[in-house]
């Protein structure tokens, strides 16, 4: 049974997945590979030939897929403790009272931004050649 079920629904639902999918991407990117060089010949037996998703299915495969599922296990557990979900539940009310901008004042602020990087990265440009210039006269270098 969840902690306060109805609540911080959608919070809860992208921290799992964003989770999970993370970990998937562990087991079965790197994790399948590494098993597959570490494990025996012998060990590592193909199961079943063609198998949708991962092409054949073998020891490797199994050992990454109960990996993964005990992790989703653990992260809807720890997701669903008094702690945790009292901050996603927070997290999410807090989230809802933003006001977000409109499509128009993120276009202003992104290009506001990219000016001011502009305006900056040429000032910054000629201050160090300017002084690298300066050190290098008193410096007697050139």
């Amino acid at each position: 049974m969840a902690y306060r079920k109805d609540q911080g629904r959608y919070a809860r639902m992208v921290a799992f997945w964003t989770i999970t999918l993370l970990v998937a991407y562990g087991c079965l990117g790197g994790g399948v590979i590494m098993l597959n060089r570490s494990l025996s010949v012998e060990f590592n037996l193909t199961l079943v030939e063609q198998f949708p998703l991962f092409g054949t299915l073998k020891v490797s495969t199994m050992i990454a897929l109960a990996v993964l599922a005990v992790c989703a296990f653990i992260t809807h557990r720890v997701l669903n403790r008094p702690k945790a979900a009292d901050l996603l539940i927070d997290t999410e009310a807090e989230m809802r009272k933003v006001t977000w901008p409109s499509p128009s004042e993120t276009w202003t602020g992104t290009l506001a931004v990219m000016l001011t990087v502009a305006v900056l990265f040429v000032f910054l440009t000629l201050a160090d050649y300017f002084f690298s210039e300066s050190v290098s006269r008193l410096m007697g270098v050139r």
